[in-house]
């Protein structure tokens, strides 16, 4: 089924017709139109917003697709305040240790000192670090990894 006819004849917020744009937009990413993609992947984010609760997992994942299109056009600020965006909404719903949550941080994080923020990308690094040495044991990856 196409693009166009998923318009014509699926709801706006229907699963089917997000995955069709996303797979859309993994399309013009391939072919280099980054400036499609990212029209794309915000169109859906908006869509996603509009309909699942905060907390849903498909919203959560969606606010992140367009910030690392913007990191790979070069936009990094742009990537900064989206994620930036993001994660004051992981804040809220998630837990201070679950793993998306801080995932989310050190992307953050590294996206600062991408973007010359150093002193706020460490700060964050700090905080991650300390919130994984509190709840994994030494020798776990992510813990070695932050």
């Amino acid at each position: 089924m196409s693009i166009t006819l998923h318009r014509n004849v699926l709801a706006e917020g229907h699963p089917d017709r997000l995955a069709s744009q996303y797979a859309l937009a993994v399309a013009y990413q391939t072919n280099g139109q980054m400036t499609k993609t990212i029209e794309l992947l915000e169109q859906v984010v908006t869509i996603r917003e509009n309909i699942l609760a905060e907390d849903h997992p498909d919203r959560l994942a969606s606010q992140f697709e367009p910030s690392r299109e913007y990191q790979a056009n070069g936009q990094v600020t742009k990537a900064v305040e989206h994620l930036e965006q993001a994660i004051a909404i992981r804040e809220n719903v998630l837990a201070e240790d679950h793993p998306d949550r801080l995932a989310s941080q050190y992307k953050l994080a590294r996206e600062y000192q991408a973007n010359g923020q150093v002193t706020k990308a460490v700060e964050l690094l700090e905080q991650v670090v300390a919130i994984r040495e509190n709840m994994l044991a030494e020798d776990h990856p992510d813990r070695l990894a932050s």
